[in-house]
């Protein structure tokens, strides 16, 4: 019994991708934990706005004060809120401070009291300023400005210059905590969103593959099914038309009984073909056992071939999984190809052992045999892949002009 011309083929069973619903989760409380933090930023914006609107009217400030503190309020819920959320580039947080820097100033030039801002307007411009460097001047220099206008307000006395410092001392003091802490927090988010767009560019990259996996190992499975089926049936009909081709002028009652069982198989393989396509399971095991199916499988080789082939159930039948009388069934069926192909036999011999964990089958032939270590077809192959599967083991002894026995071992449960 030899063996088919070497074909590459390789099946692996992959697992899909697993499930990322802790990650997922983790990452929502985080999401929840910045939004409890801009939440807290936009209050303590709203209420500042508050807080200047009512010193500007205390103040009687003109009316363009108050129309300035509006616009200061619509840049912030157009540019500098998103900016803080990372729901828009840095440059509309630049712009906001920008904004924002003018229209301190010129609040500031209108009432002594409006610097109150800046408690707010340097922690926020640590958070949308990198580098550190740059944030640190342009905190300074709008600290220095206000100074400036303040010290205006009371003609630069001592008692204004102490007051200056106090507040500077205080706001810096402010501003350089919560700008620190905003800023990590802004940070880690950001950190973590480049790390969700890896993730999920890894994800889809990951589908992709686990998808083409899938296309190939169906494609093998299909190769393998029809290599099962309706490879070797066809192989059986030929060499049925053929050995009834050769009797045609001397023996037409051959002639018959060939065509009849090329007829009968070709109608064989047309049910397997449909069983392949609709995946329904082997013909054979559909309409018989596993015993009965692997002795009409030998007598229709016997049958074509015109040799002795005999098959033996030993042991005790018990009913197997229906995946491993499908191993064990497409084994036989290869084993028998082979012989049919190849081997040029006069005797096959088949047995079905059921021991009490395991159930083995033999394929013994007295043909020509082959070098079993030099050959190694997708047959073989196909053999040893669905053996893997059930945690089976398939071996080959042969050797040229010796014979061949094929064995299949599989494990099972009463």
């Amino acid at each position: 019994m030899s063996e088919d011309l070497p074909l590459e083929n390789p099946q692996r069973r992959l697992s899909p991708p697993a499930t990322t619903a802790p990650e997922d989760e983790s990452e929502d409380k985080g999401q929840g934990w910045l939004l409890r933090i801009l939440l807290g930023w936009h209050a303590s914006f709203t209420m500042m706005g508050l807080v200047l609107e009512v010193l500007l009217w205390a103040a009687a400030a003109p009316w363009y004060a108050h129309l300035v503190l509006y616009g200061l309020a619509a840049a912030y819920v157009t540019l500098g809120g998103p900016a803080l959320a990372g729901a828009k580039p840095p440059r509309a947080g630049h712009l906001f401070l920008a904004c924002a820097y003018a229209g301190t100033i010129l609040l500031t030039a209108v009432d002594d009291r409006t610097p109150v801002a800046l408690y707010l307007l340097l922690p926020i411009t640590f958070a949308l300023l990198a580098p550190i460097g740059l944030a640190v001047g342009a905190c300074a220099a709008i600290t220095l400005l206000t100074d400036a206008l303040y010290l205006d307000h009371h003609a630069f006395s001592a008692r204004a210059v102490g007051e200056t410092a106090l507040q500077n001392a205080t706001t810096w003091l402010f501003a350089l905590l919560v700008g620190y802490f905003v800023t990590q927090l802004l940070d880690e988010n950001r950190r973590r969103g480049e790390l969700i767009r890896q993730l999920e560019e890894s994800r889809a990259l990951l589908h992709s593959a686990y998808h083409e996996a899938g296309v190939t190992a169906e494609r093998h499975r299909l190769a393998q099914e029809i290599h099962d089926t309706i490879g070797q049936g066809l192989t059986s009909t030929l060499m049925l038309i053929r050995a009834a081709d050769a009797a045609a002028h001397h023996d037409p009652d051959r002639v018959r009984e060939r065509l009849a069982l090329a007829e009968k198989t070709v109608s064989e393989n047309l049910a397997e073909a449909r069983a392949v396509v609709t995946a329904t399971g082997p013909l054979h095991l559909r309409s018989a056992p596993l015993d009965t199916a692997i002795e009409n499988l030998t007598a229709r080789l016997g049958d074509e071939l015109g040799i002795s082939a005999e098959a033996h159930i030993t042991g005790r039948p018990l009913p197997l999984d229906a995946t491993l009388q499908v191993v064990l069934l497409r084994c036989a069926q290869e084993a028998l190809a082979n012989v049919r192909k190849h081997a040029r036999a006069r005797r096959v011999r088949v047995q079905l052992s059921y021991h009490p964990q395991t159930a083995l089958l033999e394929i013994t032939d007295d043909g020509r045999g082959f070098d079993a270590e030099q050959v190694q077809g997708f047959g073989l192959r196909g053999m040893r892949s669905r053996a893997e599967q059930v945690n089976g083991a398939v071996s080959v002894v042969s050797r040229p002009g010796e014979g061949t026995r094929v064995t299949v071992e599989v494990a099972w449960e009463r």
